[in-house]
């Protein structure tokens, strides 16, 4: 199987450094990065949910097809000798078909919608990563589909873009609608929202909203508005020192209790703890 055919292809970092993707022009397949000796700099998304990631060398990444997202060297660097594999998940999907151990892998590309940073990978697993490169055929893919169970099982791992619509996820009719819903609810996130009142705003009915924004978003409307608060609640937490019941209010929330349920249901710990374990990230 030559390269040109493969299923999981290496490529270049630098065919990748500074190339952006917008919602018109993402790329199809799946890229698994790892970053090399040289810091880097992610932007995914697009508009005001554009979120930038700084990335230290040995960082390891999943970026899904159709993410918006612009990767290039932090600083300008010596050349880069970093890894970057990109595949399509047609046939591990077709493969699930046959091998019901490759379904395994699913949760992971679902997530991978997202953008994943996986944190804490040990030296062997990165060693592994960079032997891929080196193999051809069915030794790659065989190596590459151990590699990949393995970062699916992995717990510990952040989501890059907490909110996203991708290009193609609904009919030009449904887009519109979706994306204007979009637009009102960024724009007016910290007061009250409902489904009712925006799907009025757009011009479409109140079911159909629902599904065609459940679609294009992957979450309900109620849960979008959530985590579009709390994105925005954890930017304030990192890079400010406001009181945590100011950032509840600020964000959209209209009491305390229910602000910090939702983080922690979301996070996995209280607004308090997220923001001494990043202290200083945003500053």
């Amino acid at each position: 199987m030559s390269d040109a055919n493969a299923t999981v292809l290496c490529e270049e970092p630098s065919r990748f450094a500074g190339r952006g993707f917008g919602s018109g022009s993402c790329l199809h397949d799946h890229e698994l990065h790892l970053i090399g000796s040289a810091a880097a700099c992610l932007r995914v998304g697009s508009g005001a949910s554009e979120e930038t990631h700084t990335l230290a060398p040995g960082a390891v990444l999943l970026l899904g097809p159709l993410l918006p997202r612009t990767l290039r060297p932090a600083y300008r660097a010596e050349p880069d000798d970093g890894l970057v594999l990109r595949f399509s998940d047609e046939p591990l999907r077709r493969g699930a078909v046959i091998f019901p151990e490759l379904s395994d892998v699913g949760p992971l590309l679902s997530r991978a919608r997202q953008g994943v940073h996986f944190v804490g990978l040990g030296a062997e697993t990165l060693s592994r990563l960079r032997r891929l490169s080196t193999l051809h055929g069915l030794a790659r893919f065989s190596a590459f589909t151990a590699v990949l169970n393995e970062l699916a099982q992995w717990t510990d791992y952040r989501l890059l873009a907490r909110t996203l619509v991708h290009a193609d996820a609904a009919g030009p009719g449904r887009a519109m609608h979706v994306q204007k819903a979009l637009d009102h609810i960024r724009d007016n996130y910290a007061h009250p929202l409902s489904l009712s009142e925006v799907s009025a705003l757009v011009g479409t009915s109140r079911t159909a909203l629902s599904r065609s924004f459940r679609r294009a978003t992957g979450k309900t409307f109620t849960d979008f508005i959530i985590g579009l608060r709390l994105a925005k609640a954890c930017r304030l937490l990192t890079s400010t020192r406001q009181h945590v019941s100011s950032i509840c209010y600020e964000v959209g929330f209209n009491n305390l209790s229910n602000f910090n349920r939702h983080f922690r249901r979301l996070e996995g710990m209280t607004p308090g703890e997220f923001r001494a374990r990043h202290a200083g990230a945003g500053r």
